[in-house]
């Protein structure tokens, strides 16, 4: 039988969160290690930002600017970033001779961006999560085939001068290299530790505009995806869970660009926009969607 017509092996799927729940269990934990050097990055920055909040806000005005900033108050747009543009960025913030990745690239620019268009104190600390794989970073690793969520977020905190004050962006994705490179599994079971810890009360965090979220879809078509027997035209989320979260997605016609769907408070959105495609002369596409009706219009 020729080669091409063997039928090819199937990775059997696998969700078995035992490995993960008795990594966290048996992880030895020695008397010098410091708290801060156990404590994931990320739940350190999250409550820092928490804190930094509850010191701006008076505690009469807090139920107020929560309405303010509640999840139906954000505009959600989708921004199509071409292959073309994303070339013309690489070359404008980080030069022809700095090697990148395609996410290094957006969520440095991104976060640039945003932390730009808040207009924020320079002394204000700002903070970029995203989501890491944990499958190869557990020990031992995870199965091959697991199907579960199997991540945790990578951070990165600066005050708002150390990421609009940069001439370029190489210094913000050595940060982000960096975050990345710290996602261990130490780091893995102090996560799970911080989340489990957190429990209910995640759900009742004040707003955070100074956090940028990002999640990245672009291994992830979902819009091949079999739908009445065609794949779809294209696949998004319409609202994200919380909305500091930011997407990265893949764009059925363009498979070296990025789809980024982003939520913003009304106020912020004309400045974002202007300060994400300053000096850009590669034409974009948006799409808008309101997220209370949650209709591309």
């Amino acid at each position: 039988m020729d080669d091409e017509l063997q039928p090819k092996p199937v990775v059997a799927l696998v969700h078995d969160r035992d490995t993960l729940l008795k990594m966290v269990d048996n992880y030895p934990c020695h008397d010098d290690d410091d708290d801060e050097g156990r404590r994931a990055a990320a739940i350190d920055h999250l409550y820092q930002l928490i804190m930094q909040s509850a010191a701006t806000v008076a505690s009469t005005d807090l139920l107020m600017i929560k309405s303010s900033n509640d999840d139906s108050s954000y505009v959600h747009k989708t921004f199509h970033l071409s292959s073309a543009f994303l070339k013309c960025l690489k070359k404008q913030v980080v030069g022809d001779n700095f090697s990148c990745s395609s996410f290094e690239l957006v969520a440095a620019h991104l976060w640039k961006a945003k932390t730009l268009a808040l207009g924020l104190s320079t002394e204000t600390m700002v903070c970029l999560q995203f989501a890491v794989d944990a499958r190869n970073k557990v020990e031992p690793p995870l199965p091959r085939g697991f199907t579960g969520n199997a991540y945790v977020l990578a951070s990165v905190a600066l005050t708002a001068s150390q990421v609009v004050d940069q001439s370029d962006h190489k210094a913000i994705v050595d940060k982000i290299r960096e975050a990345k490179k710290s996602v261990t599994n130490k780091y893995v079971k102090s996560y799970m530790e911080g989340v489990a810890a957190g429990g209910s009360q995640q759900k009742s965090l004040p707003p955070l505009k100074e956090l940028t979220l990002v999640s990245d879809w672009t291994r992830m078509p979902f819009h091949k995806v079999g739908f009445l027997r065609e794949e779809a035209d294209y696949a998004s989320p319409l609202v994200a869970p919380v909305p500091e979260v930011i997407y990265f997605m893949q764009n059925p016609e363009d498979d070296k660009g990025i789809d980024m769907r982003i939520g913003l408070l009304p106020q912020y959105l004309d400045a974002f926009t202007r300060y994400f495609f300053t000096n850009t002369a590669i034409p974009i596409e948006i799409s808008v969607t309101c997220s209370v009706a949650s209709v591309e219009v």
